[in-house]
């Protein structure tokens, strides 16, 4: 009898619990959610969509959106690549530079075979070598990667203007198909520079979660010597890692070159900057072990918005950097305080 009433009694307790263990979850699920970066980021994205929609004629207008998505097209060809090494705590401050120097001598072996091919491969070719040497002062001279690339960031900036102390043009038509090609989608006419990028973050989305060499970061990152003793080849993954940024980085700067039709000592400056930064904003943090690619596209598309902003609302484009500068310190000053709570709570 006593059996009878008890076996209801304890399903009702059981139910109860197995509920209240789902409500758990969920808002243990709900609370990670709003913890991460990327959730916030989005909620500040769209918040400031809509009032830069509210209170300029012309942000949301298909031409202006297009300028927007043409001016970050570079970013994150470059952030891509450049992300997957921050992830594995490797930073890379040289890019603008590579993509400046590549794209300049690029330029030049196209104006002196006359063959645009040639040129491009060779672009892609030198920004590899320029990758690796970043590796190699880091795997073999045990330079740390902010000092090796921001003393490569120098040199090759230094190389890029005196090489193109004069503008390099006139190019072959063949050439700016490259940067000016305009596909048709569903009517609208979309230039080949997004294709480009968009096919860069999904190929970056698919290796990083998908193939083990590549979501290897996340380990090196979180503790090279865990990752070593784990049978990882770090220094492998390094000389990869930086040899594809450089790559991608003078593509990025031979499509540029393509399409404004010259390529100049301007070519590629400040964008290294503007990168990290958004790299930082988008949930990576200097140190190595966290960041998404979803991050990663976010953050570089509230730089190209604060620019886009900034040229909408008549403010001197200067103040880009001010601002930029600003967003630099409180990143990276919200990611140390993020790691020391982290480090409390483990402790």
């Amino acid at each position: 009898m006593a059996q009878g009433i008890s076996m209801p009694y304890k399903k009702g307790i059981m139910s109860r619990q197995g509920a209240e263990n789902t409500l758990q979850i969920k808002k243990s699920g709900f609370k990670k959610c709003m913890e991460a970066r990327e959730f916030t980021l989005a909620i500040l994205l769209l918040v400031i969509i809509i009032l830069l929609s509210v209170t300029t004629r012309d942000f949301a207008n298909p031409a202006n959106v297009r300028v927007l998505l043409l001016g970050m097209s570079s970013d994150l060809i470059i952030a891509v690549p450049m992300g997957i090494s921050l992830i594995a705590g490797n930073i890379d401050f040289s890019v603008g530079s590579t993509m400046g120097l590549a794209s300049v001598l690029g330029g030049m072996i196209i104006n002196a075979t006359g063959n645009a091919l040639v040129g491009i491969v060779a672009a892609l070719l030198i920004g590899a070598v320029l990758g690796i040497i970043n590796a190699v002062m880091i795997c073999h001279l045990h330079v740390t990667p902010l000092v090796a690339t921001l003393g490569t960031w120098m040199a090759y900036k230094g190389l890029q203007k005196v090489i193109a102390a004069n503008a390099i043009a006139n190019f072959p038509t063949d050439f700016f198909t490259l940067g000016r090609t305009e596909l048709n989608l569903f009517g609208v006419s979309i230039p080949i520079s997004i294709i480009y990028m968009l096919a860069v973050f999904v190929v970056g989305i698919f290796v990083l979660k998908k193939v083990n060499f590549f979501h290897n970061a996340y380990f090196i990152g979180s503790n090279k010597d865990s990752a070593r003793l784990a049978g990882i080849n770090i220094t492998k993954f390094t000389y990869i890692s930086y040899m594809i940024t450089g790559i991608l980085a003078a593509f990025a700067g031979m499509v540029l070159v393509s399409r404004l039709g010259t390529a100049s000592q301007t070519i590629g400056s400040g964008l290294e900057f503007r990168i990290v930064v958004a790299l930082l904003v988008g949930g990576l943090s200097m140190d190595g072990g966290e960041g998404s690619m979803i991050g990663i596209g976010m953050g570089v598309l509230l730089m190209q918005i604060i620019s886009n902003a900034l040229v909408l609302t008549g403010i001197n484009p200067n103040y880009s950097e001010v601002i930029i500068g600003a967003i630099l310190v409180l990143s990276v000053g919200i990611d140390q305080i993020n790691k020391r709570r982290r480090a409390k709570a483990r402790a």
